[in-house]
């Protein structure tokens, strides 16, 4: 027996159910400790993938889904290379991802060979909080604990650990009982909190924005019952800040997706961004917050606050006990005046919003009348609305999220990072956690960068249903092509963006995943409404969804 058997003894100290593995031949020590009957139905299960890339998406849709550590185990510099776009996606996610890659042993790796990397932890440290190489054999169990436990540090960051091969083939040492371990959090100072509440109860009329920590620390009925108690409406995430939902769509202050280019905000005398990074900048010509009026931001990062404006006042901390406190301290006080109607008036704005958006997408459409906007107000009508979803379909982001209805807290999970892929794997990440058939929303193009998802998801029946948005073209590229309104726009050709001809649907099916190609809204309904497709029992499935080429503007 190996230090092999003492790593997976390690994994099992932190009850680490799954490890996502594209392995080669450093891990080949761990690889026959798995072939030890010894070993045999006692964790944890290593499920193979064919790309590193989804490797670390399921680690990251695991983590977000389980609230525990999501690990994946790649191999050498050219695998943690592949992994690193979606490490990029934990990281904005802030997901507690460990990775542990194999590398050539110590003999070997002063020397130019084969995949290997004076500086590979170099090309991980930008989207990683901790990294580091095992030294020393007898240290390696401590390492796989420190990494495994760095990712759960408020605010979490994906952690590396790069794992010589002969100090993973050594005799077995002893593991020394490791377990998990929960990091300490953050409580927000005293003068901070009373200053929060004054601003809180001096407003009349304020606009809180949920963020996505408020999902991450379970505080949704904290920020319920901060909302009911100011008379605010609160918005959801910019579909550019989304990882995760935080606030129910069915209680009465729902007011919406933010946008700083609400009506809203010409009259809010307060915006608390709760749980929230400050949004993401697109384009330095956006403003990204309304200007002049006054922030209130509570943040696990103390590098947030003050990163775009310095607010009036912040607050770092654990975001479920900063809103708890929040919330204890507003019962004790009386409750403020308010401007008569606020509420009414941002609801009121949210509905003449949403009536616009139904007026213009088509409920029935077929043919060339049927658009990507049509195809997710479908979804969001016959998607059940406590199912897990994970959206990573870029352009068709934002009609969904303007339809889609979340009344269980927790249940949609998406990317802001760009990284095409992501969701293919993250998909079957989520739905290992939550053990039910989880919802991947995804584009065409998502699914030429995670085609190796597909084999995993059908060799283990991973019960993720896919349904692709198939309009055959980088959507997003044209949209910035007629963004800038150059020679392209006005001929009407756009390079590099044809991406179109393939059936993805004989694709899953190649991969031994059932599937089918739908054109219109009625063949849409159909196929969601199907068994297959909200059974928990009959593996994967995959919905290709053809749509015309209509874009759904931004400033709509």
């Amino acid at each position: 027996m190996t230090t092999a058997d003492d790593v997976l003894d390690v994994l099992r100290g932190w009850q680490v159910p799954y490890v996502f593995c594209c392995p080669g031949t450093s891990e080949t020590p761990l690889l026959d400790a798995l072939a030890d009957p010894a070993n045999a139905g006692r964790g944890p299960e290593f499920l193979l993938t064919t790309h590193e890339a989804i490797s670390v998406s399921m680690a990251d849709g695991f983590a977000r889904a389980s609230g525990e550590v999501g690990v994946a185990y790649l191999h050498t510099n050219v695998g943690l290379a592949n992994g690193l776009a979606h490490l990029y996606a934990a990281q904005l996610a802030r997901s507690s991802v460990a990775l542990l890659t194999g590398v050539k042993g110590t003999a070997t790796l002063p020397h130019r060979a084969l995949t290997t990397s004076s500086r590979i932890l170099d090309t991980a440290a930008p989207y990683s909080g901790y990294t580091w190489q095992n030294l020393r054999g007898e240290d390696l169990m401590t390492d796989i604990d420190r990494v495994l436990w760095k990712t759960t540090v408020v605010p979490e960051q994906p952690a590396v650990l790069t794992i010589p091969q002969n100090h993973i083939g050594r005799t077995r040492a002893d593991s020394g009982g490791f377990r998990r371990r929960r990091a300490a959090r953050q409580s927000a100072h005293a003068d901070e909190l009373k200053d929060a509440v004054a601003l809180l109860q001096k407003a009349r009329r304020p606009v809180i924005i949920a963020g996505t920590d408020i999902a991450r620390r379970g505080a949704e009925a904290e920020i319920e019952r901060i909302a009911e108690r100011l008379g605010a409406p609160v918005l959801v995430e910019s579909r550019r800040d989304l990882e995760r939902w935080a606030f129910r769509t069915d209680h009465p202050h729902y007011a919406g997706l933010f946008d700083p280019r609400s009506p809203l905000f010409a009259e809010a005398d307060l915006l608390v961004l709760a749980g929230a990074p400050t949004p993401l900048e697109f384009s330095a010509e956006r403003p990204i917050l309304p200007h002049g009026v006054p922030l209130l931001h509570i943040a696990e990062d103390a590098g947030e606050p003050g990163r775009r404006q310095t607010p009036a006042a912040s607050i770092v901390g654990d975001t479920g006990a900063v809103l708890r406190s929040i919330r204890q301290l507003l019962e004790q006080e009386s409750a403020a005046r308010r401007t008569q109607g606020w509420l009414d008036r941002a609801r009121g704005v949210f509905a003449t919003q949403r009536a616009a958006w139904a007026e213009q997408v088509p409920v029935r459409a077929t043919g060339a009348e049927f658009s990507a906007a049509s195809a997710m107000r479908v979804l969001a009508e016959e998607l059940p609305d406590d199912r897990p979803v994970v959206l990573d379909a870029v352009t068709s982001t934002l009609p969904l999220l303007r339809f889609i209805e979340r009344p269980r807290r927790d249940t949609l999970f998406a990317t802001a990072s760009g990284s095409l892929g992501w969701g293919m794997g993250a998909a079957l990440g989520v739905t290992l956690a939550r053990q039910e058939r989880t919802v991947a929303v995804v584009g065409d193009g998502v699914v030429q960068f995670g085609v190796p998802a597909l084999w995993t998801a059908s060799h283990y029946r991973i019960p993720a249903t896919y349904v692709v948005v198939n309009n055959g073209r980088y959507q997003a590229v044209i949209a910035g092509l007629v963004g800038i309104n150059g020679t392209a726009h006005a001929e009407g050709t756009y390079p590099l963006t044809d991406i179109g001809g393939v059936d993805i649907a004989a694709l899953a099916r190649s991969f031994g995943i059932g599937a089918e190609r739908v054109h219109g809204s009625d063949e849409l309904r159909a196929a969601l409404a199907a068994d297959r497709v909200r059974s928990a029992d009959d593996g994967p499935y995959l919905i290709e969804v053809m749509v015309n080429e209509a874009m759904w503007p931004e400033k709509s």
